[in-house]
Parts: structure tokens; C-alpha cells; sequence
């Protein structure tokens, strides 16, 4: 199951998870993860309210079409503000910290 991740400003990946439950080749297909992060971090996170989303693809439908309106969103999102891919968290955990709040939804 092919797993895309990105981090970015909260208010901006919450838009970017309806956009992707609405999007008429995405909706059914994704399963989306949206993790808020702390904001006590000493780094450039501390600025704002930032948070990552995960997007998992069911397996056997990653076909270009998918690919591309996933992608295009993404564009979309990062026309707002930042969002960055990062490399996805292997089953142990990335070892980043968050406060705990998970919003999940499976379409």
C-alpha cells in the first residue's frame, strides 16, 4: 500500500484532507491520518500550528490518475502555504513528538 506523507500548517492540511475526500479519484480510494504536533519544539514547528498527514493508498488501485489528483492537491496545498513530504513512519513510530491527537478518516 503505497504511503505519502506531509507536514505543514494545520488549518492548511485540514483543507487538504476535505479537498482529497472530495475529489472524486481520491474519495474511496485514501485512507487519511492527521496528527497535530506539539508546539513546544525548539525548531521552526514552534512558529505555528503544524501538523502531518498521512495518506495511504489502497493497494492495486495506485494508478496514475490517482497519483496525478493526489499530486495536484498537494500543488494546491503548498499554493496556501507550507507543506513538505516527509519520509513516511515505518511501524515502530518516526520518533517525532505529538500531543497526542490523531484525526483518522477512511473514505
Amino acid at each position: 500500500m503505497p504511503i505519502f506523507e506531509y507536514r505543514g500548517e494545520s488549518a492548511n492540511l485540514m483543507v487538504l484532507a476535505r479537498e482529497i475526500e472530495a475529489d472524486p479519484h481520491l474519495a474511496g480510494k485514501c485512507s487519511l491520518t492527521l496528527t497535530f504536533l506539539r508546539q513546544d519544539r525548539r525548531d521552526s514547528l514552534r512558529h505555528a500550528n503544524w501538523a502531518e498527514i498521512t495518506v495511504s493508498v489502497a493497494s492495486g488501485l495506485a494508478t496514475n490518475a490517482v497519483y496525478d489528483a493526489l499530486k495536484a492537491l498537494v500543488e494546491r496545498a503548498r499554493d496556501r502555504g507550507p507543506v513538505d513530504e516527509v519520509s513516511p513512519r515505518s511501524e515502530g513510530g518516526s520518533g517525532e513528538e505529538t500531543d497526542g491527537t490523531e484525526v483518522a478518516a477512511e473514505r
